[in-house]
């Protein structure tokens, strides 16, 4: 894994999860109008329970090492390299499948906006850290 930085995928992921914090705070009625619950609901279906978070911080681990995995093969350097590599994932991954899900799951365009949304700032953000930490190929 020659090329990688784990201390930027580490702190692009938390980043990330930060902006899913403030994100979904911004947008909490969209979401929730979206998925059709309300916040009580969701507070009493994970009673307190900390595996939304555990899971949520996985997949933007995940998500973050993945894109780490991508500036190396394809030698972005710089942040504006990783941000823009962010957003073809956000937008040619992410976005494209949540539409294909939305789709046939009879979503709101609305409900894709916010996750979609989300994950495009997040990715460029994280591809953004990623990319400043990377070193040019030699």
């Amino acid at each position: 894994m020659s090329g990688i930085r784990i201390l930027a995928t580490v702190v692009a992921a938390v980043v990330y999860f930060v902006i899913g914090a403030i994100w979904y705070g911004q947008f909490s009625a969209a979401w929730l109008a979206g998925i059709g619950k309300t916040m009580a609901e969701l507070e009493a279906q994970n009673a307190g329970s900390p595996l939304p978070y555990v899971v949520g911080f996985a997949a933007v681990l995940v998500e973050c090492a993945v894109l780490a995995v991508l500036v190396a093969r394809t030698g972005a350097t710089g942040w504006l390299d990783g941000a823009k590599l962010g957003a073809i994932v956000a937008i040619g991954l992410i976005g494209a499948q949540l539409a294909l899900n939305y789709a046939f799951e009879a979503r709101s365009v609305s409900l894709w906006l916010v996750n979609a949304g989300y994950a495009l700032v997040g990715l460029v953000v994280a591809g953004g850290i990623i990319g400043a930490w990377s070193k040019p190929r030699g």
